[in-house]
């Protein structure tokens, strides 16, 4: 699990024009909550979150008032992109604690090599991450899933993941992660969604003329 020490300024003012100003000084507006703290506003400096963005990381934050910090640990909650030049726009961190269980999500990496592939199968990933609950110093970067046993009609279900004790998987055990299916049946599905999202158009006029005719 990555770690990293993180600061952030109390920052006093809110609303629209006040994130908009913060971002043209090439600031980044932020927020911290938790179960056992109120929101707390933010300021940070985007360079400090540079390749430390990716997967479930840890940041030790510390938060300057004035004079005076407060450290706490956190993790990112939420963060929000322009949609089309994919700048910052605001970051969420959660407050959390060490020897507390959260539940967060895992990416899944398949390994292995599908014999049914060779067969002429073709290879669904039905499922890219599950919910597990954990303490955090115990959240793995990803859970893998062997697929060298896999041929054509084979599934892999989220009860298939070798998981350590300390963690619990939430997502339900039944759903299915990995299939390798007949490529005549995912024709079949292609076909079955495409007759299943064909809707006749009604004709103007159609039902006033059944009407008069009965």
């Amino acid at each position: 699990m990555k770690r990293y020490n993180l600061q952030a300024e109390v920052r006093e003012e809110t609303g629209k024009g006040v994130a908009r100003k913060l971002r043209r000084a090439g600031l980044l507006p932020g927020v911290v909550y938790g179960k056992t703290r109120k929101s707390q506003p933010l300021i940070v400096d985007p360079i400090q979150l540079q390749n430390k963005m990716s997967g479930n990381v840890i940041f030790d934050l510390t938060i300057v008032d004035d004079d005076k910090e407060t450290k706490e640990t956190v993790m990112i909650k939420e963060i929000q992109r322009d949609p089309i030049k994919g700048d910052l726009l605001h970051i969420d961190f959660q407050h959390i604690s060490m020897d507390e269980k959260i539940s967060v999500s895992i990416p899944l990496s398949l390994k292995g090599d599908a014999p049914g592939v060779k067969e002429g199968g073709v290879l669904q990933q039905l499922l890219r991450e599950v919910e597990i609950e954990c303490l955090p110093a115990d959240i793995p970067e990803e859970l893998e899933l062997d697929i060298s046993d896999l041929h054509i009609g084979d599934s892999l279900m989220v009860s298939d993941l070798d998981v350590p004790e300390e963690i619990e998987i939430k997502t339900p055990l039944d759903e299915v992660i990995v299939t390798v299916v007949a490529p005549t049946e995912l024709v079949e599905e292609e076909i079955e969604e495409e007759e299943e999202e064909f809707v006749e158009p009604e004709v103007i006029g159609e039902e006033e003329a059944k009407k008069e005719e009965e």
